[in-house]
């Protein structure tokens, strides 16, 4: 199996602890993959500061593909407001809202 469909895998898994936890606060949410570090990063952007309730639901999409990929650690960065640089790479958009210019 490649590196590439490994990290496809990995999205897959993630991906399905999706579903019932977008709400419209939520813009994007990006994943990163460091196969040599074990390594996930879940980057979710929120137009504004994220409820209590956003963050739980972000925490179990974390802890539920934890749970799934045991052998990969898992974290999440919270970012506020629309500065998600378009030039940057990630390795998947795990979710992300259609905006118009």
């Amino acid at each position: 199996m490649t590196n590439e469909e490994k990290k496809f895998d990995l999205y897959l898994t993630v991906l399905r602890f999706l579903a019932f936890s977008i709400t419209p606060n939520l813009r994007r949410i990006y994943l990163d993959i460091d196969l040599d570090l074990h390594k996930m990063y879940l980057t979710a952007y929120y137009s504004k500061t994220p409820s209590e309730l956003e963050l739980e639901l972000l925490d179990d999409i974390e802890t539920n593909s934890q749970a799934h990929i045991p052998d990969f650690l898992v974290y999440t960065e919270v970012k506020v407001g629309y500065d998600y640089n378009e030039n940057v790479k990630h390795d998947f958009v795990v979710f992300a809202v259609y905006e118009e210019n």
